[in-house]
């Protein structure tokens, strides 16, 4: 069913009876709602397990501790679907901060910062794709400079055509974790052999890294296609 828009009402959202709204290129329309798969991953039941875990244990934190996150929050401003701005709850931030450190197995942060931390992009990122004789897959993300008490978030993409040039945002999956010591001259490629297996040679393979500051903040992700080589 298409909807037709009017001055009153220009974009729609949510569920209508046993219909939800969603758009495709010829505009705004209704379809059959269809329950969300919910993956069973490891790490996906890890990110519940910890949501459960923290949402549970901000209910002991202090008050004033909860004031802390409340004015961080204030600080930090958010872009809604429809863009409009707003601010989301401390108890929200409080969890964010702490599921990105958990990725890091940093202890739970219940101190809200003071302020929003800055993260440090990685100098030089020209990620490299290499399959060995052995055979195994080399990943190393090209970094000159080592970002002091910056940790990085590493995704990459399932091996893909060599003339794709585009890459959804879906496609993207953590693949592993690394700390500023370890940046230089990582090789991150088990990381990616348990994901996705060896590569073979030609194939694209995404690269992304997201800067993460000592609190949890992340920054902007660095995305790079690459070409393996073999």
């Amino acid at each position: 069913m298409k909807v037709k828009l009017n001055s009153l009402l220009d974009d729609a959202s949510g569920k209508f009876g046993d219909r939800v709204f969603a758009r495709n290129p010829s505009g705004l329309y209704l379809r059959e709602h269809v329950d969300p798969n919910q993956p069973n991953s490891d790490r996906q039941m890890n990110v519940r397990d910890r949501f459960s875990q923290f949402t549970a244990r901000w209910g002991t934190i202090t008050e004033d501790q909860r004031i802390g996150w409340n004015s961080l929050a204030a600080l930090i401003t958010k872009t809604g679907k429809y863009g409009d701005l707003y601010n989301p709850t401390g108890h929200r931030i409080y969890i964010a901060l702490n599921q990105t450190r958990a990725e890091f197995a940093h202890p739970i942060l219940d101190d809200a910062p003071a302020a929003i931390e800055a993260t440090i992009p990685l100098a030089g990122f020209a990620p490299t794709v290499n399959v060995t004789a052995a055979p195994a897959v080399e990943l190393k993300l090209g970094a000159t400079v080592d970002p002091l008490g910056t940790d990085l978030l590493i995704f990459a993409t399932e091996p893909m055509s060599p003339g794709r040039s585009m890459v959804g945002e879906g496609m993207y999956r953590l693949v592993g974790t690394a700390q500023s010591a370890d940046l230089l001259n990582a090789d991150i490629g088990t990381f990616y052999d348990d994901k996705f297996g060896i590569p073979a040679g030609g194939v694209k393979v995404g690269v992304r890294v997201i800067p993460v500051s000592a609190s949890g903040f992340q920054g902007t992700p660095q995305e790079s296609l690459v070409i393996v080589t073999a």
